[in-house]
């Protein structure tokens, strides 16, 4: 069975953008621009600055829920937000459009 970064990859999921969080990508300073779950789920798993956290783990969930289809989209962006901002990692964010 495939992961959700290959579903992702082989076209047969959604993008699942979202406005675009800013948050910083290693120690030397480097920004990184995150707008999709797919991108967000990624980095939570494979980027992350630090290994533990509520807010993390929280993160984490709601973001591969939201690849399963069991999350919206603006849930999982919002705990990516939180968790971004408790590892000190969070620089900005585009506010959604209504």
């Amino acid at each position: 069975m495939a992961t959700p970064f290959e579903q992702q990859r082989s076209g047969r999921m959604t993008s699942m953008p979202f406005p675009t969080v800013t948050v910083q990508s290693d120690h030397s300073g480097k920004r990184r621009n995150i707008a999709s779950i797919p991108e967000a789920a990624e980095f939570l798993l494979m980027g992350w600055p630090v290994h533990d956290g509520v807010k993390l783990k929280l993160a984490r969930k709601r973001c591969l829920d939201a690849l399963d289809g069991r999350e919206t989209v603006t849930n999982a962006r919002a705990a990516f937000i939180e968790a971004a901002k408790e590892a000190r990692i969070f620089i900005d964010y585009s506010k959604p459009v209504d």
